[in-house]
């Protein structure tokens, strides 16, 4: 079987914010279940719940509807490390301390497991989204393994998403787009957690986002240049923050913080940022003009 690749197409929203939801809604109703009943019967009703998507992958996929099949694989993935969860709890083997911070058996095993369990599934449904499940998991365990939370974790992220970036790269472009955001994500969420502060640390976060984007135009990842965008994003936001005198956060506008001392500030440095994206633009598609890819056709759901 091919690598599954749904094309944009209403189908296909429709597709995937179903499953997604289904998948919001099990694991809500999962978390409702095992607060009403003892971990036994919890068990058993999270391995029904896991059957009933399992089932739905193997239906779609007889009916030769891929893109279906992989996404309630994926939505299967998550339910079976409920399961595993749940099955572990009812030993008296799940430790309920907070993952990254020591070492526990039942955590890296519950790991291991659904990591093994989205590998099988890529191997069977062949669907993009549980390269991206894969990828997540494998950092987890190699961080969990390697640290205990704070800047030692953030040292394993760093080095995970730099050996992952050559395999993102050099794997098939449908599968390597889940590889690159998780590489992206976690080398750029590694760098935040050591520059989030003071000026210089968001000048650092700007050029690193400045590199994202050349990178992505030179090797045509369009994830990276996203990530690039968010990262010119957050220094724009500080800086426009302070010269404002007032707070973008979120917190400070719900509960009434501070205003700005000059309220045309912010719109005006967004509309600066605004044009650094578009000149941005102009000498992306310059350095490094769009080649045609042979069109693939897509899967429909």
């Amino acid at each position: 079987m091919d690598v599954v690749r749904a094309g944009w197409a209403s189908a296909s929203f429709l597709a995937y914010t179903g499953a997604l939801t289904i998948l919001l809604a099990a694991v809500w109703l999962e978390s409702s279940l095992s607060d009403h009943y003892e971990a036994a019967a919890f068990v058993g009703w999270s391995a029904l719940v896991l059957l009933g998507a399992a089932a739905c992958a193997f239906v779609a996929r007889r009916g030769e509807r891929p893109v279906l099949a992989g996404l309630f694989a994926f939505v299967s993935v998550t339910l079976f490390a409920v399961f595993v969860a749940a099955l572990e709890d009812w030993f008296g083997w799940l430790s309920h301390d907070s993952p990254l911070h020591g070492f526990h058996l039942s955590l890296l095993l519950l790991e291991v497991l659904t990591a093994v369990a989205a590998l099988w599934a890529l191997h069977v449904f062949h669907h993009p989204l549980l390269v991206l499940a894969a990828a997540g998991v494998g950092w987890f365990f190699v961080t969990d393994v390697l640290s205990s939370g704070g800047n030692w974790s953030a040292w394993v992220t760093l080095l995970f998403g730099l050996f992952l970036l050559p395999i993102a790269l050099g794997v098939n472009p449908v599968y390597g787009f889940w590889l690159n955001v998780v590489s992206g994500v976690t080398i750029g969420g590694a760098l935040l957690w050591f520059w989030h502060s003071g000026d210089w640390d968001f000048v650092l976060i700007g050029l690193a986002g400045l590199a994202y984007v050349f990178f992505g135009g030179a090797t045509r990842r369009s994830s990276w240049t996203v990530l690039g965008a968010f990262g010119l994003l957050l220094t724009a936001a500080h800086f426009i923050d302070k010269w404002s005198g007032g707070s973008l956060s979120p917190l400070a506008v719900i509960f009434g913080g501070e205003g700005p001392r000059h309220a045309w500030a912010r719109p005006f440095g967004f509309v600066v940022l605004g044009f650094v994206y578009v000149a941005l633009a102009i000498v992306v598609r310059a350095r490094y003009p769009d080649r045609e890819a042979t069109p693939r056709p897509a899967a429909g759901p």
